[in-house]
């Protein structure tokens, strides 16, 4: 059936139209209803927020403090606060007592939901197909249920986020057989022992290893079947995260200001190499891997785990037998090897896709030599069309390994907001880190708030 044309509050001209409602879109329509700022629509195709459901394991944790939540960072006193979230359910004193700036992810879950249930310019359930340019403003047509509205917004904001990626052995794979062949991002809801006798978990980074230590616990469960679980990597390691208070200034603004400032070239170079400051192992789990293996070795029992580093897998086969064959390469000796298993989940990462939405666009939006979009140091994609696209998440090429990371989230989202409303809603500090980066003395971000876009109503500063 065809869908319903709608337009919402027709004729209105939104100031801004962000798709997708993540941590940091929400961030973002926090700071601008604390700010009273109501020509805003946020738009997102999942029913309602969820975050990362399929790694909402027992007892994981984030790996930044409680202070990196939507707005603390940027409006420490605002309503949408994640101490404000523990006052309006009664866990202030839980919260104390917990003496744990590391909250339980479940928790982070269910505070960006309470925030979400707040914001009545969210529209989930809401799919974005298509984004084009109409009498100087962006049209944005979504479809919710069987009705298909449309938007006009002088801006948008890119907040879809980065996806689960897979080696091309394991993509084909994991769409025939969807509860043998997953992403660590996919465990939680989608993965069944039973009939699993050899388990492959591939990757080093904290995913992986959060999957591996779920696993050694359903070891250790006496109902549970017996199986195998084999840990691999091509990796050097099953490495640490950096999580030095000096190399934690790398997700400040300043090192992000810095970072926009290198030639691509240099960025391209650079992010490679600093893989362990943001997909290491947290010490906790690394440890709490260590002391599992430790107590069941006692006496000297067989363990059924190995673990492998510098082993890159090459190719997967189904077998006759209905197992599959994993395919390695030892990546210093150059021995190869196999290993067949019953089930693989991979911790392969996320990367950044393009929406297909975009493509109405044309080539109104700037690309560089790889087809990334070129986005400059206010996170404004470059582009020969009216107003501004504002991205989230998606500019590791350009802003560096602080992108992704939430204790920085509040902060680019301010900037944005900033932007739209084209004056300060919220102060940003010119310095935060104690180190300076590059060889100026003075290389402090720029707030991007304080040049006014040229189109949008003044609102009041929050102090």
């Amino acid at each position: 059936m065809k869908p319903t044309v709608c337009t919402p509050a027709a004729g209105e001209i939104l100031d801004v139209v962000g798709i997708g409602i993540g941590p940091f879109n929400l961030s973002l329509a926090a700071l601008l209803a604390e700010a009273g700022y109501d020509r805003a629509v946020f738009l997102e195709r999942k029913p309602g927020f969820s975050w990362h459901p399929g790694m909402l394991l027992e007892g994981t944790t984030l790996q930044v403090p409680f202070l990196a939540d939507l707005v603390s960072l940027v409006a420490p006193t605002s309503r949408f606060s994640f101490l404000n979230y523990l006052q309006a359910h009664d866990r202030l004193y839980k919260f104390l007592f917990f003496e744990n700036f590391h909250i339980p992810r479940r928790e982070y879950e269910h505070y960006c939901q309470w925030v979400s249930d707040q914001l009545p310019s969210l529209r989930f359930g809401s799919e974005v197909m298509r984004v084009d340019v109409v009498d100087g403003c962006y049209r944005v047509t979504a479809r919710a249920g069987n009705c298909e509205n449309i938007y006009y917004a002088r801006n948008l904001v890119l907040g879809t986020g980065t996806q689960p990626w897979l080696p091309a052995c394991l993509h084909t794979l994991a769409q025939r057989l969807p509860q043998r062949v997953m992403h660590t991002a996919d465990y939680a809801q989608r993965f069944d022992l039973a009939g699993k006798r050899r388990v492959l978990v591939l990757g080093s980074g904290q995913s992986a290893a959060e999957v591996v230590q779920a696993l050694l616990a359903r070891q250790g469960d006496d109902e549970a079947a017996p199986f195998e679980l084999n840990w691999f990597t091509r990796s050097p390691g099953f490495l640490a995260m950096e999580y030095s208070k000096l190399g934690l200034e790398h997700f400040t603004p300043d090192y992000t200001a810095y970072f926009h400032g290198l030639t691509q070239n240099v960025k391209d170079r650079v992010v490679p190499k600093q893989g362990l400051f943001y997909k290491g192992i947290s010490s906790k789990t690394i440890s709490a891997i260590y002391d599992c293996l430790y107590h069941r070795s006692v006496g000297g029992a067989p363990l059924p785990v190995q673990l492998r580093a510098l082993c890159e897998l090459r190719d997967v086969e189904l077998t006759a037998n209905g197992r599959l064959d994993a395919q390695f390469v030892h990546l210093q000796t150059g021995h190869t090897f196999s290993i067949a298993v019953d089930a693989i989940i991979s911790g392969s990462g996320y990367r950044y896709t393009l929406p297909s939405f975009l493509d109405g666009l044309g080539d109104c939006v700037q690309y560089d030599d790889m087809e990334r979009l070129k986005i400059d140091a206010g996170y404004r994609v470059e582009h020969r069309g009216p107003g501004q696209i504002f991205m989230q998440n998606g500019e590791l090429h350009t802003h560096g390994i602080g992108a992704p990371d939430l204790g920085l989230g509040a902060w680019r989202a301010a900037s944005i907001a900033n932007q739209i409303a084209g004056r300060e809603l919220y102060r940003l500090s010119s310095r935060v880190a104690f180190q300076t980066f590059g060889a100026e003395a003075d290389n402090a971000p720029s707030t991007a708030g304080t040049t006014p876009s040229p189109s949008h109503q003044t609102i009041e500063t929050i102090e």
